[in-house]
């Protein structure tokens, strides 16, 4: 079983914050108190709108400048914060958490208030609940679809139950946060992980396959629904090779044939050629959700299989960004 303190850093390893803890290490060498809220005022001098994650230059009432990160555009679009939400000379007030490191001007936002009392949303962690107003029902599960934003915690926050193998048990064992950070050079994370951000997921039918875009690092995927084979495992890929067909109205995806990956099955749990992921993706009565479950297989790192079905939400109202990862942007808080 994966121990608390390092499951609990590998949430602020891929968001700028995390579910509140008397404090928490963010990028495994940033640490923020995430118990302490702090309210600045000031006027934006910048806004940088760059994925992974972005920052806001604030000048306070005192003259002191403040490098606030915040979540990049993959993950706060969906919540509605485009690149023109904060402009140079606009007077906020912003609620954040100071780090733990003496870096005093270097701190996390968690909301932003307008001087007409409108929120600017800057952090998929402490971001309120939204309702959602006039939503469209889909009719399959093709087409653009969010991750309820709280299922990368819950993800996580399983794999303490998870039974590994003794090798399974080294490789989280060796994980150093601190250098094994794929994000830091712009590397997504692979399914099921993948598909528990809540970024934009988009499902298009082209051809005999389906092609799935996750907003996340240029992540995509495609689906072979022409009833071929995998090949053999000399063969091997990144994001796996997938293969799938419809059980009524459910698509069905087995993939396997991934590359040995130090955070293969999650952020700190290899995986190599034995890994087999089953996925299914349904559409929920309402229409205007779906359900996505999987099955995690891999012989080599896990003792037993893992389950989970998580909740999307219909979104044709938000598309694929093509906001790319900036290598810069990526590293920015990560150096000493």
């Amino acid at each position: 079983m994966i121990s608390g303190l390092k499951k609990f850093i590998t949430y602020t390893l891929f968001f700028a914050a995390a579910w509140a803890s008397p404090s928490f290490s963010h990028h495994g060498n940033f640490t923020y108190d995430g118990n302490t809220v702090i309210t600045l005022q000031g006027e934006v001098i910048k806004f940088n709108y760059t994925n992974p994650h972005g920052s806001i230059i604030l000048r306070t009432e005192t003259g002191r400048e403040v490098d606030i990160e915040v979540d990049g555009p993959s993950l706060i679009a969906p919540m509605g914060t485009d690149r023109n939400a904060l402009q140079p000379g606009d007077r906020i007030v912003v609620y954040v958490s100071p780090n733990n490191i003496g870096r005093e001007n270097e701190v996390l936002g968690r909301e932003v208030i307008r001087e007409d009392g409108s929120i600017v949303l800057v952090s998929v962690a402490y971001a309120r609940q939204q309702e959602r107003d006039n939503v469209e029902k889909a009719e399959t599960v093709l087409g653009t679809w969010v991750p309820v934003r709280t299922n990368l915690f819950v993800f996580v926050d399983s794999s303490s139950d998870w039974l590994l193998t003794p090798a399974g048990q080294a490789s989280f064992e060796a994980y150093d946060t601190s250098k094994a950070f794929a994000q830091a050079q712009c590397i997504a994370a692979t399914s099921p992980t993948l598909m528990m951000y809540p970024t934009a997921n988009r499902l298009t039918e082209v051809g005999g396959h389906i092609e799935i875009n996750a907003d996340w690092m240029g992540a995509t995927r495609t689906v072979y629904m022409d009833g071929r084979e995998h090949p053999g495992l000399e063969s091997r890929f990144y994001q796996g090779h997938s293969v799938g067909h419809w059980e009524d109205e459910t698509l069905v995806i087995e993939t396997t044939n991934f590359t040995d990956n130090p955070i293969g099955n999650i952020f700190s749990i290899g995986s190599g050629a034995g890994k087999k992921l089953i996925e299914r993706i349904s559409l929920d009565a309402d229409g205007s959700t779906a359900t996505y479950s999987f099955t995690l297989m891999d012989r080599d790192y896990l003792a037993q299989p893992v389950t989970g079905s998580y909740q999307w939400d219909y979104r044709p109202d938000v598309s694929v960004s093509s906001q790319e990862c900036d290598l810069e942007a990526a590293a920015r808080y990560l150096q000493d």
